[in-house]
């Protein structure tokens, strides 16, 4: 008998940010003055407000993975009232178990999916104008990845990193039981502060993967094969904002219309943005 999973689709909406509370998790510092319920008047407007620690969003609740400031993780209404999520990461700023070269802004769910089961996550993301981003193979500036389990210290199996002014999509799979890295797309010059819709289907396998990417419209990757960490159980959880090795300048990142889900995205890959 075939198992059915079928996971809830997941969306950051504008009525679940205005009736959610934040939860703080027992790993996460907490805050004498941090809020128990946001603030409606506030995320009316289009000023940013601060998520102090873990937040909830329709019975989902997700990590916030960073070094906790004021303006580490903040939500906002964008002129088309579209709900955001804004990430932001200044020099030596990381979450707690990070060590000190590198940078986090980051949130996830931590919702491990199984493995053969194919998974459809979609984001928009607006990179900001204002920063550099470095490029090579000592640098990286990730905005999207997934991994392959909370306790799994590999480097994600599928990443959406920015390598100076192009935007590149990695896949890691097993070779004789160690990580091996592929470049399965390159985006030159990315537009900054411009709005770019992702849509990623996968799938994890030692022979029958799937990896499907599609940016403003466009397939970019078209993919059967080993895709993945399949040496344990579960098949991957995603994580989004901004993830970096050290750098001296501040960056922003934002998100909106968020979707992690087993149900089919495919009319979602097909708009521009």
């Amino acid at each position: 008998m075939k198992r059915i999973f079928n996971r809830p689709t997941v969306y950051l909406s504008a009525m679940a940010l205005v009736s959610a509370a934040i939860i703080l998790s027992p790993q996460t510092p907490t805050y004498a003055n941090a809020p128990t319920r946001l603030d409606t008047d506030r995320l009316l407007s289009r000023e940013v407000m601060p998520l102090a620690g873990n937040f909830r969003y329709e019975n989902v609740n997700y990590g916030n993975h960073s070094a906790h400031k004021a303006y580490s993780v903040g939500t906002r209404r964008s002129q088309n009232n579209d709900v955001v999520l804004r990430f932001e990461v200044r020099a030596g700023e990381n979450a707690f178990f990070d060590p000190e070269d590198r940078d986090r802004s980051e949130a996830t769910d931590q919702i491990s999916f199984p493995k053969n089961e194919v998974i459809w996550n979609a984001y928009r993301v607006k990179i900001a104008k204002g920063f550099s981003i470095p490029s090579g193979e000592k640098s990286w500036f990730i905005i999207g990845q997934w991994h392959g389990s909370v306790s799994d210290k590999r480097s994600p199996y599928i990443a959406a990193q920015m390598d100076g002014n192009d935007l590149v999509f990695l896949r890691r799979f097993l070779v004789d039981g160690k990580p091996k890295m592929q470049e399965m797309h390159r985006v030159s010059n990315v537009p900054r502060d411009q709005w770019l819709n992702i849509v990623i289907k996968h799938r994890v396998s030692e022979t029958d993967g799937i990896l499907d990417i599609w940016m403003n419209g466009h397939e970019l990757v078209d993919f059967n094969g080993p895709l993945g960490y399949w040496d344990h159980a579960d098949g991957g959880y995603w994580k989004f904002g901004i993830y970096r090795s050290r750098h001296d300048q501040d960056a922003v990142v934002e998100y909106r219309d968020v979707v992690t889900t087993t149900n089919d995205l495919s009319k979602r890959a097909a708009a521009v943005n």
